[in-house]
C-alpha cells in the first residue's frame, strides 16, 4: 500500500493519551488538527504542537463533517483519522443508571467514532489511501471478577466491545478501497477517566501503561507495517506489535486478535 497523505486528526486531544499521540504525530513531521470539546484546552495543545485547533463534539454530526472539511482545507488530504475520544461513564450498578447517562457513553464512544469515521471515508476512498485508528480497551471482553475491573461501567464495556466489532466490519467493508483500519487497546492508563475508577490502584506501578506506548503503536500503524492486520484488535503494552509483521499470515490463517465466542 502507499504512503498516505502525513495530514492526521486526533479526536480527544485535550490531555491524556490524545495529546501524547498527537504530540508524538505532530515531532514526526504530520500535519496534525487536534479536537475535543475543550476550545481552551485544545488551544493550549495547538499552541505546544503547532497543531489545528477544532473545537468538536464527535457527537454532533454536521459539526464533525465541518471538522473533517476545516482539516482538509487548511492541511491538505486526511491520511490518518485517531479517534481517541471517550467517556467512562459513572460507575455503580447498571439498575442505577440513568437511560440518559447510560446511554451517553455510546453517543461518545461508538456513535463518535462512526461519525468520524463516516465524514473521513469519502476523501479516503476517492484518493484510495488512508488509515484510520480506533481506540478501544481490554474491557471490551475481559473476564468479570472480584477484582478493580467491577468498578468500570457496563456501558463502556458494551461500548468498546461495540467499538471493536465496528472496527472489524469497517475495515472488511473498505479494504477494496485501500482503507485500513484497527482497533488498539492503549492499557491501563493513569488519567482524569482512570483516576476515580482505580484510586486503589494508583500508586502500583505494575499496572500501568505510560501513554507514549500508544503513540509508538500509532506511530508504527501509520507506516502501513500492518495494514495486514487491518481490522484486527491491538494491544499496545501485551502484544509484541513490533515482531508482527512476521506473523501476518499466521493470525490472519488462525483468526487471532479478534473478538470472537470461545
Amino acid at each position: 500500500m502507499s504512503s498516505a497523505p502525513r495530514v492526521a486528526l486526533v479526536t480527544g486531544a485535550s490531555r491524556g493519551i490524545g495529546r501524547v499521540v498527537a504530540e508524538r504525530l505532530a515531532s514526526t513531521g504530520y500535519r496534525v488538527a487536534v479536537a475535543a470539546r475543550s476550545a481552551e484546552q485544545i488551544g493550549d495543545v495547538a499552541a505546544e504542537t503547532g497543531a489545528l485547533p477544532i473545537a468538536l463534539d464527535v457527537t454532533d454530526g454536521a459539526a464533525v463533517e465541518a471538522a473533517i472539511a476545516t482539516v482538509e482545507s487548511e492541511l491538505g488530504p486526511l491520511g490518518l483519522l485517531v479517534n481517541n475520544a471517550g467517556v467512562s461513564g459513572p460507575g455503580g450498578s447498571t439498575w442505577d443508571q440513568t437511560p440518559g447517562d447510560w446511554w451517553r457513553v455510546f453517543e461518545v464512544n461508538v456513535l463518535g467514532t462512526f461519525l468520524c469515521c463516516r465524514a473521513a471515508l469519502p476523501g479516503m476512498r476517492d484518493r484510495g489511501l488512508g488509515r484510520i485508528v480506533n481506540v478501544s480497551s481490554n474491557a471490551a471482553f475481559f473476564s468479570l471478577d472480584d477484582g478493580p475491573e467491577e468498578r468500570i461501567s457496563a456501558a463502556y464495556m458494551a461500548s468498546k466491545a461495540a467499538v471493536t466489532r465496528f472496527t472489524e466490519a469497517l475495515a472488511a467493508e473498505a479494504r477494496a478501497d485501500g482503507i485500513r483500519a484497527f482497533a488498539i487497546s492503549p492499557g491501563m492508563v493513569r488519567s482524569e477517566m482512570t483516576a476515580g475508577i482505580f484510586e486503589a490502584e494508583w500508586d502500583d506501578a505494575s499496572i500501568w501503561s505510560p501513554p507514549e506506548l500508544t503513540a509508538d503503536l500509532i506511530e508504527f500503524l501509520a507506516t502501513g507495517a500492518l495494514d495486514g492486520l487491518s481490522g484486527r484488535y491491538i494491544h499496545a503494552a501485551h502484544d509484541d506489535w513490533r515482531a508482527l509483521p512476521g506473523g501476518v499470515a499466521e493470525i490472519v490463517a488462525a483468526d487471532r486478535m479478534s473478538l470472537r465466542v470461545r
